[in-house]
């Protein structure tokens, strides 16, 4: 039987996946992403206070594993995107 503490440890490399993919999506436009727009696009946007919380724990580990960095959206607002050596890992896997 899987334990609560496994279950959550696979949900939260999924989720990790989920925005790495979603970022690799959108690197070639040279524009970073902001956590609100991520968690639309992964479908857990939630309409209250903190509405990115989740998605936005999760960048900053990201960025601690040197696998995102900061970058402005198309709109000059702070984001997010891959580094481009993760660009290239991702892009290798495939």
């Amino acid at each position: 039987m899987i334990r609560p503490r496994q279950l959550a440890r696979i949900g939260s490399f999924h989720m990790q996946e989920a925005i790495l993919d979603v970022l690799s999506e959108n690197y070639l436009e040279g524009f970073g992403l902001g956590a609100a727009d991520l968690s639309r696009r992964l479908g857990v946007y939630r309409l209250q206070p903190m509405n990115d919380a989740i998605v936005t724990g999760y960048l900053f580990e990201l960025e601690i594993e040197g696998k995102v960095e900061r970058g402005d959206q198309e709109n000059g607002k702070p984001g997010w995107k891959l580094t481009a050596s993760e660009y290239e890992r991702r892009r290798d896997d495939v």
